[in-house]
Formats: C-alpha cells, sequence, structure tokens
C-alpha cells in the first residue's frame, strides 16, 4: 500500500482491505471496495440480461458459451 499512497495516508493492511473488481473478458476495472477485513462480498446488482439484449438491444438473447 505504501507504494500506491503518500506517507501516512495508505490505509492500515490489519483494518482494511481493498478489493478491485474487474471483468474477465475485456480487463475492465467495474468497482474498487475499501472494506474491514473478513467482511463478506456484497453483490451489488445481477444484471437483467434477458431485459439488456430484447429492449435495448432489439436482439434475441445468445445462447450461453459452452451450452449447445
Amino acid at each position: 500500500m505504501e507504494e500506491l499512497y503518500p506517507k501516512y495516508l495508505a490505509p492500515d493492511p490489519n483494518w482494511q482491505v481493498i478489493r478491485e473488481y474487474y471483468c474477465p473478458g475485456c480487463g475492465t476495472q467495474l468497482e474498487v471496495e475499501a472494506v474491514t477485513p473478513f467482511y463478506p462480498v456484497i453483490m451489488d446488482f445481477e444484471p437483467d440480461i434477458d431485459a439488456f439484449y430484447e429492449e435495448w438491444l432489439g436482439q434475441p438473447v445468445p445462447e450461453p458459451a459452452g451450452i449447445k
């Protein structure tokens, strides 16, 4: 942490954990959390894939990869 933050501004790793979430497909950073150790991962939202394809894109929902 001290490599990223100036002296005395770095979070104490005994009291805080930084979690970074990335898209596994493109590597885009989606979110960062600064929480206490052992704090559970909380899912913020679950995208509605069906509505996204049908209402926003006007396309049918594709079959999931690997399922035929």
